[in-house]
């Protein structure tokens, strides 16, 4: 396995299946119906986490969500979805029964259906005594070979998705005073680099990168750039004055689309992009959070994706990359094929 490899596993049963769920989305599950979608040769495309209904009037957004899961199933032979709900009977039955109806309506296949609460699983879909026990089935996912296959990998799974976000929180205190300092000493010696390029040449400051020391400047922030990744992939994060700087230079189209082209589903990436993510000025945060969204989708973490997504979209609700990575995600392009696009 090289460092840009997912893990490969096999799955052998429903303990294996709910094992993999929570590095599959990147948190452990709760009060959610998780659907599972799956070919019968090629294994899993992708999950969706939808949350129980409390009451029978609080179908509405389960729908919409299920609505939104089974336009993205490809209708080809051998598609099929597995249903595991996290939670209490009653409220994983309603779901249950909603998705099944749904996803029969819409001539989607279904496999097993569980109920997973307290260590324990059980066959919604069977009541057979001697296979599926009305007093469930208890695993232990640290036992699991998905899970040393995961860890090995270097896939981690939150507590919860509120964790998961939590994750992603800007720094504070010091640190945030640092950055702000740094970012505003980075902002105006661009600014003053880019008046006197135009200045010398006689444009206009909006379209001084199109100037001799304009494109000097994209080609010292893609080194500048290139540097910093060299750090992280030894293991070094950079300094304040060097992030600061970096956010800044993000903001160029050119500086970002580079690191886009270099993303990769390797850990220092998610690293690199997750330590810019948390120092940068919300101003800057944008490209970061994307590049953080498109390393996460390589490794088919979709809820960091989602997470880092809404951060940058949060910042800038018209940021073009956000938007066209959302629409990926949206569409169900799995991890490979953004891999290739990137590399093509």
């Amino acid at each position: 396995m090289t460092s840009t490899d997912r893990p490969t596993v096999r799955i052998t049963g429903p303990a294996d299946l709910l094992a993999l769920i929570p590095f599959g989305l990147g948190y452990q599950p709760h009060s959610s119906l998780v659907l599972i979608v799956l070919h019968e040769t090629s294994g899993i495309r992708f999950g969706a986490s939808l949350s129980l209904p409390g009451t029978d009037e609080d179908l509405q957004p389960l729908r919409a969500g299920l609505d939104q899961v089974t336009a993205k199933i490809d209708s080809e032979p051998g598609v099929y979805v597995t249903l595991a709900g996290y939670g209490p009977a009653e409220p994983v039955q309603r779901a249950v029964s909603v998705a099944t109806q749904a996803l029969h309506a819409a001539g989607v296949p279904t496999g097993a259906v569980l109920r997973v609460a307290d260590g324990r699983f059980w066959h919604l879909d069977c009541d057979d005594p001697d296979c599926c026990p009305p007093e469930g089935t208890s695993f232990d996912p640290a036992t699991s070979p998905v899970t040393a296959a995961a860890v090995f990998a270097g896939v981690v799974a939150e507590s919860s998705r509120d964790a998961l976000a939590a994750s992603l929180a800007p720094v504070t205190g010091p640190a945030r005073d640092t950055m702000i300092a740094a970012t505003v000493r980075s902002c105006a010696f661009l600014l003053e680099l880019l008046e006197s390029a135009a200045s010398a040449d006689g444009s206009d400051p909006d379209t001084a990168l199109d100037t001799p020391v304009g494109r000097a400047l994209q080609g010292a922030a893609r080194t500048y750039l290139t540097q910093a990744m060299d750090s992280y992939r030894a293991g070094q994060p950079i300094d304040d004055e060097h992030a600061a700087t970096l956010t800044v230079l993000l903001d160029i189209d050119s500086v970002r689309d580079f690191a886009a082209q270099a993303a990769t589903s390797e850990p220092w990436q998610l690293q690199l992009w997750t330590d810019l993510v948390r120092r940068a000025e919300p101003r800057f945060s944008t490209a970061p959070a994307s590049l953080l969204a498109l390393t996460a989708m390589q490794t088919g973490r979709m809820a960091l994706a989602r997470v880092a997504l809404q951060r940058a979209l949060d910042a800038d609700p018209e940021y073009r990359l956000a938007q066209l990575l959302t629409a990926t995600i949206d569409a169900g392009i799995d991890p490979t094929t953004v891999t290739q696009l990137l590399a093509g």
